[in-house]
């Protein structure tokens, strides 16, 4: 990716966190503090080098000497936040691609563009892949076909989407049925979703699980460059 591309998502990632634009700097190894004694969440994501932690002062005050690389894990996040602490999301890596690609995989392949295959495939697929597939909250969608057996009795077996996010990212899912991974159409779906994304103007992001090795190394091989960390940690109410 090149300089202006990591800014803008530099200036996503400050607008979602609600820092000032600017203020996602580029410097390697330093940390910006966002005091928010009312946040029901502590957040922390690494972008390029550059942290930024989100929280009560308290909880900013116990992570003061905490490595990023500590901070970025449910324990170590769990540590600094105490005995408040909640639900953990994450960690996640947090990936983008630069540019349209011309590697489609299956050369005229079926599409659809409709939510409804899409959540045929969802039906199909691990339950937890189908819950995170759906949290993200696609907005735009292209569901691949095996029709190997004739476009009359083709069945959907690969989706992928995105949504746009604070007008610069496309946040990005891609979804497989279990029978038809590694053949190709996990390729296809997602690069036809992320060509999209890149023609509207959009930079895709991919947020994969830290500890998902498959999901990782299917977004390098389409590209992917892995730029960050993000983790969150809820805060119940007192009491």
């Amino acid at each position: 990716m090149n300089s202006h591309q990591i800014d803008i998502v530099r200036l996503a990632w400050a607008r979602d966190l609600g820092l000032p634009d600017s203020d996602f700097r580029p410097a390697s190894g330093t940390r910006t503090l966002l005091v928010d004694d009312t946040a029901r969440r502590v957040r922390f994501v690494v972008l390029d080098g550059h942290a930024v932690l989100v929280g009560p002062s308290d909880v900013l005050e116990r992570a003061d000497d905490v490595p990023a690389d500590v901070l970025a894990t449910r324990d170590g996040l769990a540590d600094v936040v105490g005995p408040r602490r909640g639900r953990c999301s994450g960690p996640v890596v947090l990936a983008y691609l630069d540019e349209v690609r011309a590697d489609v995989g299956a050369p005229n392949p079926l599409l659809s563009h409709s939510r409804r295959d899409a959540e045929r495939v969802l039906s199909t697929t691990p339950p937890d892949d189908a819950v995170a597939a759906r949290a993200a909250d696609a907005t735009t969608w292209v569901t691949v076909f095996d029709d190997t057996a004739g476009e009359a009795d083709a069945v959907p077996v690969s989706a992928s989407g995105y949504v746009e996010w604070q007008g610069f990212l496309a946040d990005t899912v891609a979804v497989t049925v279990p029978s038809h991974r590694r053949r190709g159409y996990g390729l296809t779906s997602a690069r036809l979703a992320t060509n999209d994304a890149i023609d509207s103007g959009l930079i895709p992001q991919m947020r994969v699980a830290m500890d998902d090795a498959g999901a990782r190394l299917f977004g390098r091989s389409l590209g992917f460059t892995e730029l960050g960390v993000a983790i969150a940690m809820d805060l119940p109410a007192p009491g």
